[in-house]
């Protein structure tokens, strides 16, 4: 009796592992997650399984930084992935709401240490995640209009030298060739999410120019870590541009804790 009972539970398990695999298959369950998945490497990044969606305190005391990679499984659709490894809350909400981290207003109380996340959910991936940080971190955040300093982007002559206006038929484009980026068609303030991942303050569009122009910028820096301020004013300087302090009302993001 014992035999039949032990070979009946065991058979149970059996049949219930089968039904687990076949749920799994058929819905997508999402696999374990690995640690080699956070790899700030493009290539490596195109090879992570699909339907991942991960926020979690960091596993790694080295190597930071946020990453972005576009799939195309299929011809016509494009997907974006999203990774961040030993980063800050406030750069997991700025990847989460589309906005540079110089625009984050943090929670009173912020969370010890720093967080890894990964998306590589098919669609809605800065919803999805937003509702993740909410859920696994507590946090939400909502935009408000307040005083901030800011930089304002400003032109240094009526006519600024390093820009020629562009053909109406010109397609926007960014290329690097001959030590220099060049761009096609595109105005100024192409230029204000770096300028304010740079200065890490908001930078407003001041200019005025809101025609088509190609430009260039040349490539003159070293390191992996860009220009430093110096050499970016300099940049902006050869274009006919300048940055000026000052305080002005701008759209903020204001991180809040829920829980």
């Amino acid at each position: 009796m014992m035999w039949t009972k032990t070979k009946t539970v065991v058979a149970g398990l059996a049949f219930l592992a089968v039904v687990l695999a076949v749920i799994i298959v058929k819905y997508g369950f999402s696999p374990a997650i690995q640690d080699s998945y956070f790899k700030l490497n493009y290539m490596h990044f195109q090879t992570v399984p699909a339907n991942l969606l991960v926020v979690r305190p960091t596993h790694f005391t080295n190597d930071s930084g946020n990453f972005m990679a576009s799939t195309t499984p299929k011809i016509g659709q494009n997907v974006m992935r999203m990774l961040g490894r030993n980063v800050s809350l406030e750069q997991v909400v700025a990847v989460a709401y589309g906005c540079s981290p110089s625009r984050i207003v943090p929670p009173t109380v912020k969370p010890a240490g720093n967080f890894d996340y990964l998306v590589t959910v098919p669609y809605r991936q800065q919803e999805r995640l937003q509702t993740a940080i909410k859920k696994k971190l507590g946090y939400a955040a909502h935009w408000v209009n307040r005083d901030a300093d800011v930089l304002l982007l400003e032109t240094t002559t009526a006519d600024p030298p390093g820009f020629t206006l562009s053909a109406s038929s010109a397609n926007g484009n960014v290329a690097y060739k001959n030590g220099k980026y060049q761009f096609t068609h595109m105005r100024p303030a192409v230029m204000l999410g770096f300028l304010e991942s740079s200065f890490k303050q908001p930078v407003l569009d001041r200019t005025g120019m809101t025609n088509f122009y190609d430009f260039s910028v040349a490539m003159n820096w070293r390191g992996p870590n860009g220009p430093d301020q110096d050499q970016l004013e300099s940049l902006l300087g050869n274009l006919g541009l300048k940055l000026e302090p000052a305080t002005e009302s701008t759209r903020m993001l204001v991180v809040e804790k829920v829980r």
